[in-house]
């Protein structure tokens, strides 16, 4: 494993070169690279030419993390053992976030992401027909009842959907697969569920075919170029937020043509900051998360409101929010 990292001017410099061409073997057999590598190559986001390790290893496993230096994307070495992950899994069960790291288990206040993305999605989703993909403990589908016409959830977690039934009842309607689905529907949404996807073409084209004519979908994920990555190149914080599960942060651009692959048109991909200056500040005193509630006290909205636009005018946010839809005819 590598044991650290150099930042040159430019690029990354690597300790081990060992991991140089680690890219290029795995996509000279055409049966080794995983699904999204495959996805990303085929579509001409990345290359062995242009791709290099950008850091040694995820929070949580020993998998290094690369990224092409054309086209900013982000990804996996490898896939994971998934199957292993999810059954020792108990994230999101708990109203704090479990985050696992080499160090141990982290338990960290939320971000206060539900009550955002039911505003920024309000008028979406108002008298139509929805799903939220990847719904996790269903708390988006608890507030949509009150808002949409019908309200469905994919979730691959039974204990998860065990949750949800017994909080609300027949008043959902909750699916393994998309697939699965009797009918289509008008609007399909994932917070932060793309990145954890190993076959993401084939999701978002599930997803395509799941969707009324005209339907909508609305996709929010981590961002590639996240300033504390791209320009303050924090050890702690890429020590932290490389995490085995996120198997590609996409940019913008590689976004729009993961959904226009799929057949999705009128793609608009937005950037958004969903941490704050106190957030960051800590991290760059204290190299650890949870600033915005360590650092409460000097949170103002006007201040934040200022830093998220200068960071989403220099495409630096933590986060990208996508919105497209299925073609009429």
């Amino acid at each position: 494993m590598v044991k650290a990292l150099m930042y040159g001017s430019n690029d990354v410099q690597l300790l081990n070169p060992k991991l140089e061409n680690l890219f290029e073997r795995s996509m000279s057999n055409p049966s080794s690279p995983p699904l999204f590598q495959k996805q990303l190559y085929e579509l001409a986001l990345i290359s062995d030419k242009t791709t290099r390790v950008h850091w040694p290893c995820t929070r949580d496993s020993d998998i290094p993390v690369l990224r092409d230096e054309e086209s900013g994307v982000v990804f996996l070495a490898q896939l994971p053992d998934l199957q292993a992950h999810y059954d020792k899994k108990t994230i999101s069960k708990n109203s704090e976030a479990e985050v696992f790291t080499r160090e141990g288990l982290l338990k960290l206040k939320r971000n206060d992401d539900l009550r955002r993305r039911l505003d920024q999605t309000r008028d979406l989703i108002s008298g139509r027909k929805i799903c939220d993909f990847g719904t996790g403990r269903g708390l988006f589908l608890d507030h949509a009842i009150s808002v949409a016409r019908n309200v469905s959830g994919v979730e691959i977690r039974k204990d998860m959907c065990d949750m949800i039934r017994k909080r609300l009842g027949d008043s959902v309607s909750l699916f393994s697969d998309i697939t699965h689905a009797p009918e289509q529907f008008d609007v399909v949404t994932l917070f932060h569920v793309l990145e954890h996807i190993p076959d993401q073409i084939g999701i978002l084209r599930a997803i395509f075919e799941s969707l009324a004519p005209g339907g909508l979908i609305f996709v929010e994920v981590p961002h590639a170029r996240d300033f504390l990555i791209e320009d303050i190149k924090s050890e702690a914080y890429c020590n932290f937020t490389f995490w085995s599960e996120h198997m590609v942060l996409h940019t913008k651009e590689s976004l729009a043509v993961f959904m226009r692959d799929a057949g999705f048109v009128g793609i608009s991909v937005d950037g958004f900051q969903r941490y704050g200056l106190a957030n960051h500040l800590y991290w760059l005193q204290h190299r650890k998360p949870g600033g915005h509630e360590h650092y409460a006290h000097l949170v103002d909205d006007e201040a934040d409101a200022a830093y998220s636009r200068n960071l989403v005018r220099r495409d630096r946010s933590d986060t990208l929010i996508a919105v497209a839809r299925k073609p009429v005819a």
